[in-house]
């Protein structure tokens, strides 16, 4: 009874420790692999994803300034056609200039000229001095400052010289300034260009920008629960923070890494640790503004904690359920166990081998008796056989084999449902693992193509035709469309605008053909109106060049999405295919159609402003031709004035003359007197007061037929004809008798300006 009970104590023991050691292994290796697996990606993941979002918005940010700055640049080569002007007309001009572009860009703060007077006034003979222009905003209206620098104070030093003797555009670091000493001031930066002219920088152009506009942007970036962005400058500084009183401080950096590869432009990823000790995973991607060589830096943080939430929780569930599972197979094992203490030797031995591992299928037992004995060695085999099932389906899990059948022994099977469960969870975690991974591979797709479209947008602006068709073909075959094209609005004629086809492509050929539309008529006028994305999918079976414009193809799926930028629209993309069009592509053609309309509108004002230049120099071709012209005519002018003169001479006698013996009188066209001569006054006793604007007529006695031929009269001194009469005049209650001769005085193109009256008084011969 002692042996039998010793018997059965050791082979629970052996059971116990044996098979739960293995499965317990077993569990921990895979339980193992799967928690390093799950952390590595989960931490590779979370640098990506930082990475991404942190060039995304960068990219966003560095086109918004870049605007601006190519802005100034034209504004500073619009400059050099005005240098040889007068500086009087060359001020006015840039006057007008920079007050058009603060009065149409709200978001700029100001906008100046800043020129070295020695190079655009002849008679300064400085060696320093310079003449500001600026306008500036203040309590909603805009006001004008002009200025003279004229001091030798700090000579050739500040970023103004700097950037005059390096001849590159800037955007400066951060300040605070106020336009007036009353006012608060306010955290900006200025986007600056040179003016070069022959290798020689007389000035610079630029403009004052307001950076709580990035920090209106920055506070509502958080894609992700507990993250973050900010914005630093070149030097460290905080353009924009999640955290408004972090607006204008610097960057803690003890060791001087984050700002020196800030200042080198480098991307890259670094943990912090914040002052409660939470972790966090930050990326900086590097903002290269215009041809400026001092980048700033978009930052993006993600709390560690929460983009290992999921592995963790993941990792939690699966220790749980291994812990469960062994359990369950300890409580298994020891029932096995107490069932078969009785049997023979030789099952003993069996069951020894199986409690070391030992499952082969040689070891199987042959056992011909028909009590429990035999049932007893039955489950034996079938364990033997059983455990070699789940230990294969263990191995597969273990190579990673997610889809190896495996049949349970029970409902109640405890290890084959643990190992079932056991690869649910991987399965679950390769789904999720694939899901992230198609995620990033849409977001890489669309990181791409935008910075593939972004250097396309960079080409061909001087030419729209290959412009446009060189964005519509590309972007056809980048989303495996099948056909597209590029409507922009023609706004050349003020009172005839419209939607103009640019350009059109089609099954991998250009296409050559003019259209335009009506705005509202059609899809796409409706685009334009409505200036939001419209998608189809239900098109008509017969569906031809009706709304779309795309020719006769029946396509599948229809996208329309309006180029537009700041709430300005220039046109619509239309594009379309035989598969349907994915969320992802639509949303990057909606990305993509602002950076196109924004390139849209700079390349118009870049044609306007090269039409201003063309304009300027046969302006000043034609200046100088003028100037010769009027040189060798003031020679001639000179002669004759001097001719003139003599005449005038001669002139002025004969009317002192003519004044003095006649009584004279001047008529404006329509017969009003509008001057006389003394000796008229004297003879009719009369005031200059009371004859100036009045009539011929007024005061004299005339007859129907008189008032009549009076008209005829003064129609024929109107076309040029000479005419004598004689007047009867009453004034003062006395009767006057004039012999009068009028004559029409004419201009240099030979038509009548007034009438000149000689009259001679007859009265006393009548008497």
């Amino acid at each position: 009874m002692k042996i039998k009970m010793k018997l059965k104590m050791n082979l629970k023991t052996k059971m116990l420790v044996y098979i739960l050691t293995t499965s317990l292994i077993i569990y921990a290796l895979a339980l193992g692999y799967v928690s390093l697996k799950l952390n590595r990606i989960a931490l590779n993941n979370a640098k990506k994803l930082t990475a991404t979002y942190a060039r995304e918005y960068a990219n966003q940010t560095k086109s918004n300034l870049n605007v601006d700055m190519d802005m100034a640049r034209a504004l500073s080569h619009v400059t050099k056609g005005y240098k040889n002007l007068p500086p009087k007309k060359m001020k006015s001009i840039l006057k007008e200039m920079i007050f058009h572009l603060i009065e149409e860009n709200p978001n700029f703060l100001s906008t100046w000229y800043s020129l070295e007077l020695s190079a655009i006034n002849p008679n300064w003979n400085k060696p320093f001095g310079r003449l500001r222009l600026s306008y500036y905003r203040q309590d909603g209206k805009i006001n004008y400052k002009e200025d003279i620098v004229d001091t030798i104070a700090g000579f050739k030093k500040g970023p103004y010289y700097d950037i005059l003797a390096s001849k590159t555009e800037r955007i400066l670091d951060p300040y605070y300034f106020s336009y007036k000493d009353t006012d608060i001031k306010v955290l900006e930066t200025s986007v600056v260009v040179p003016i070069v002219i022959d290798g020689v920088s007389i000035g610079v152009a630029g403009f004052d920008l307001l950076l709580q506009r990035f920090q209106d942007i920055i506070k509502d970036i958080q894609p992700i629960e507990g993250s973050y962005a900010f914005l630093l400058a070149n030097n460290g500084q905080y353009v924009a923070h999640y955290n408004q009183d972090s607006l204008g401080s610097f960057i803690k950096d003890e060791n001087k890494n984050i700002l020196t590869k800030i200042k080198s432009g480098k991307e890259f990823t670094n943990v912090v640790k914040d002052k409660n000790n939470k972790e966090y995973w930050m990326s900086f991607a590097p903002l290269y503004i215009g041809k400026d060589e001092t980048p700033w830096s978009f930052g993006f943080a993600v709390p560690v904690d929460v983009v290992m939430a999921e592995e963790k929780a993941t990792l939690q569930k699966s220790i749980f359920v291994g812990f469960i599972g062994l359990i369950l197979t300890a409580i298994i094992i020891w029932i096995i166990a107490h069932n078969i203490s009785l049997p023979i030797v030789k099952t003993t031995r069996v069951l020894g081998d199986l409690a070391k591992g030992n499952i082969d299928e040689s070891k199987k037992i042959k056992i011909r008796t028909k009590d429990e004995t035999r049932e007893m060695g039955n489950s034996v085999n079938s364990l033997i056989e059983n455990l070699n099932k789940t230990a294969l389906f263990a191995q597969e899990i273990g190579k990673g084999n997610l889809e190896q059948d495996f049949d349970l022994l029970s409902k109640k099977d405890v290890l084959g449902n643990s190992l079932l469960e056991m690869r649910k969870s991987l399965k679950i975690a390769q789904k999720q693992e694939s899901e992230r991974k198609l995620e990033d591979e849409k977001k890489h797709w669309a990181t791409q193509g935008l910075a593939k479209f972004g250097e396309i947008l960079r080409q061909n602006t001087d030419n729209m035709q290959e412009f446009a068709y060189s964005i519509i073909s590309n972007l056809v075959k980048y989303i495996n469309g099948n056909q597209g094209g590029i409507f922009i609005i023609n706004d050349d004629e003020e009172n005839d605008i419209f939607i103009e086809l640019l350009a059109c492509y089609a099954y991998e050929r250009r296409k050559y053909m003019e259209k335009r539309i009506d705005l509202g008529v059609g899809l796409i006028g409706r685009c334009v109106q409505e200036q939001k994305t419209i998608y189809m999918t239900d098109l008509p079976e017969n569906y031809v060049n009706i709304t779309s414009g795309l020719g006769k193809s029946v396509p599948n799926a229809l996208l329309i999405v309006p180029l537009k930028v700041n709430d300005e629209i220039f046109g619509v993309i239309e594009l379309a295919g035989f598969n349907e069009f994915e969320d992802h592509i639509i949303k990057f053609v909606e990305e993509l159609g602002e950076s196109i309309a924004s390139t849209i509108s700079t390349t118009k004002i870049n044609i306007r402003t090269n039409y201003l230049l063309e304009q300027s120099q046969q302006q000043s071709e034609e200046m100088a031709a003028q100037e010769e012209e009027m040189r060798q005519n003031m020679e001639e002018l000179q002669a004759t004035q001097e001719e003139a003169a003599r005449r005038s001479s001669e002139i002025q006698g004969l009317l002192d003359a003519l004044n003095t013996a006649n009584l004279v009188m001047e008529y404006d066209l329509d017969g009003h007197i509008i001057s006389v001569n003394d000796n008229y006054l004297k003879i009719v006793n009369s005031s200059r007061e009371q004859l100036i604007g009045t009539h011929h007529i007024d005061n004299m006695q005339l007859s129907e037929l008189q008032r009549k031929e009076n008209q005829k009269f003064w129609e024929d001194l109107r076309n040029g004809k000479a005419k004598k009469e004689t007047d009867n005049v009453k004034f003062n209650n006395r009767s006057y008798t004039f012999v009068s001769t009028y004559t029409p005085i004419l201009d240099e193109e030979g038509n009548p300006i007034k009438i000149l009256k000689i009259a001679t008084d007859i009265t006393d011969l009548q008497n």
